[in-house]
């Protein structure tokens, strides 16, 4: 009795002690990712003009890199080079120059069209003092309401932006070119770097990841020409003035989930009620283009890309935020491709796999 009393104390102390030491493990393990979660947020800011180009040319490299090693079994490896590199940045100079194009005379009937959304508003005022009076909360004397020039800025902010993006654009072009060089040799490196198991183990991830990186952004391109091409029809059509702006405008907006296809949508029908004011034209294409829309995200999408993203949408939603906050505009291009690389990634290691499948929501 005396010894199991004399003991208590000691195995009191050891339990304090261990007990204690656990607390300090956590405590050590969250500062250390909260710090390595700091450092990574600060590097991928900094690093951006370095990193965001490198990724887009690497998703492209998915692209292309098929088509390069069919290609030089015909021709060789540096007329491929020439062939794919020359075509798609000759594709990217001639969409960039027609926008490019389509904006400056876009900032040139920016009084124009100023003046129709002051006779707009006014119009809707009108309506609104004789058909619902409740619902006036105007000024009293009568005077046409100020716009402090919301289209100048708008147009400004986009050509700035068209600026900068063919600077980068040109960064993604020579990232790019190195990538297909480089492309075909990295098994082999691999192989020499590595144990025979090991280098096949990581040659096998890579695959299935850029089996899944290539079918998403082949089906995604798909089901952005599906909606772009209609949508530019019913602005031909119809008559609306930069119908090809627009349309690339669809097209790229598409890449952003929900988000960018609100955006495409609302712009050309904000600038056909501008451009036609309150008359039938506008609402016509408003309707038009809802139902493009529509059956885009219900039909045509579901029907190509499937189950290829695989991706919870609230973690969609959270990853668009995410790398938009990070990157900006480039960035949220970039979200559903990171994510569901991340994903497959993440899924081959037994430590991360439970984060796959959360992220996966199945």
């Amino acid at each position: 009795m005396s010894t199991s009393s004399a003991s208590s104390p000691e195995n009191t102390s050891s339990r304090v002690s261990r007990s204690q030491w656990r607390d300090f493990e956590v405590i050590r393990t969250v500062g250390v990712v909260v710090i390595a979660l700091a450092a990574t947020w600060y590097l991928m800011l900094q690093l951006a003009p370095i990193l965001r180009p490198l990724l887009i040319a690497t998703f492209l490299a998915y692209i292309l890199m098929p088509y390069h090693v069919q290609l030089r079994c015909h021709v060789g490896t540096p007329a491929s080079l020439a062939i794919l590199a020359g075509s798609t940045a000759l594709l990217l100079v001639v969409v960039g120059l027609i926008t490019y194009a389509s904006l400056l005379e876009l900032a040139d009937e920016i009084p124009t069209l100023q003046q129709r959304a002051v006779e707009i508003s006014t119009q809707v005022e009108h309506a609104i003092t004789a058909y619902a009076p409740w619902l006036n909360n105007s000024r009293e004397t009568g005077a046409p309401p100020s716009i402090d020039q919301p289209v100048a800025a708008l147009v400004r902010s986009v050509v700035v932006a068209s600026a900068t993006t063919a600077l980068e654009a040109c960064v993604v072009a020579l990232y790019l070119l190195f990538l297909l060089i480089e492309g075909s040799r990295l098994p082999e490196r691999v192989r020499r770097a590595y144990t025979p198991q090991r280098a096949e183990e990581i040659l096998q991830v890579a695959d299935q990841v850029n089996a899944a990186a290539l079918s998403y952004l082949r089906a995604k391109i798909r089901a952005s020409l599906l909606l772009a091409v209609p949508v530019g029809i019913v602005l031909w059509i119809m008559g609306v003035k930069f119908w090809l702006l627009w349309m690339v405008l669809t097209f790229l907006g598409n890449f952003i989930p929900y988000i960018g296809s609100v955006i495409a949508y609302l712009l050309p029908v904000g600038f056909a009620f501008l451009w036609f004011g309150l008359t039938w034209p506008p609402v016509v294409v408003a309707i038009l283009l809802l139902v493009c829309h529509l059956s885009s995200s219900a039909v045509i999408e579901p029907l190509i890309i499937g189950h290829a993203v695989g991706v919870s949408p609230l973690v969609i939603l959270g990853s668009l935020a995410f790398w938009g906050l990070v990157w900006g505009l480039p960035g949220m291009f970039l979200a559903v491709p990171l994510t569901v690389v991340a994903t497959l990634v993440m899924e081959h290691f037994e430590q991360t796999r439970p984060i796959a499948r959360l992220l996966k929501g199945v």
